[in-house]
């Protein structure tokens, strides 16, 4: 527990990944929305995006949620490995995934090594590196699309703008 009024590092590790647990069980975005500081750094071994708008991360939380659905997931848990304060407002975190359904693994576990900041009261998840086994059922494409959102956007201002200098 903490003293004197303040979180270990630990503390804060857990209780963003326990607020994102629930809100993919509970299908509440802005409980997902909430854990996470735009823009946010998104790294997986299929690439880097940085998610820049609600969209964004509204679509990584319903390619997840979909991606659960089908692997009949009912269970994540998430150890911390290791939790460090860099700064008063900056830790860098480092926690296993395992995924279950029914008490059976469904993807071997996968380290998550994560840069949290403090923004004003709150804690958010500012960078996540998903370590997944790219021959992992589903989850590198889930986490992973072609493009986000606000990159289609900027992809599809590219091609105007050359259509217009013809």
């Amino acid at each position: 527990m903490s003293r004197g009024g303040h979180e270990t590092a630990y503390e804060i590790g857990y209780a963003l990944l326990n607020k994102t647990k629930r809100a993919y069980f509970e299908d509440d975005f802005a409980l997902f929305e909430s854990a996470f500081m735009l823009p946010h750094e998104h790294i997986t071994q299929h690439g880097w995006a940085v998610l820049k708008t609600e969209a964004d991360l509204r679509e990584l939380f319903e390619r997840m949620k979909v991606q659960f659905r089908q692997l009949e997931v009912d269970d994540i848990v998430r150890p911390l490995v290791s939790a460090e304060f860099v700064t008063p407002f900056k830790i860098l975190a480092t926690a296993e995934s395992h995924i279950f359904s029914g008490g059976t693994r469904v993807a071997e576990p996968f380290a998550v090594q994560s840069t949290l900041l403090r923004c004003g009261p709150e804690w958010r998840i500012a960078t996540a590196n998903y370590c997944v086994p790219l021959g992992t059922r589903g989850l590198p494409e889930a986490l992973m699309p072609d493009a986000f959102p606000s990159e289609r956007q900027v992809r599809s201002r590219r091609g105007q703008d050359d259509d217009q200098s013809v």
